[in-house]
């Protein structure tokens, strides 16, 4: 399983934050939310295929980047720092 980072920007009424709140637990091994629309995820795939996969529920109008994360530095996120690390440093 590899670290990816996903960000986005819903810019019309759908698919709602909700709506992507719910995918993305359903398409990752493991998860956590970074900041309000930046999501932490483990994915056995490829950034290719994770951004493909969340694709399927956006609109062209929403903007999306899914980054491979092999090593990162932060400071006071959503989720727990302990996990992110371990996670982060596993990859």
């Amino acid at each position: 399983m590899a670290s990816f980072l996903i960000s986005y920007d819903l810019n019309g009424p759908n698919p709602s934050h909700k709506q992507m709140d719910d995918l993305i637990p359903k398409i990752a091994a493991t998860y956590g939310r970074v900041l309000e629309t930046v999501w932490w995820v483990e994915y056995s795939g490829t950034a290719m295929q994770l951004r493909d996969r969340l694709r399927t529920t956006l609109r062209k109008e929403d903007s999306l980047m899914v980054c491979e994360c092999k090593v990162a530095a932060w400071h006071n996120l959503l989720i727990n720092d302990a996990a992110l690390k371990k996670a982060i440093e596993a990859a």
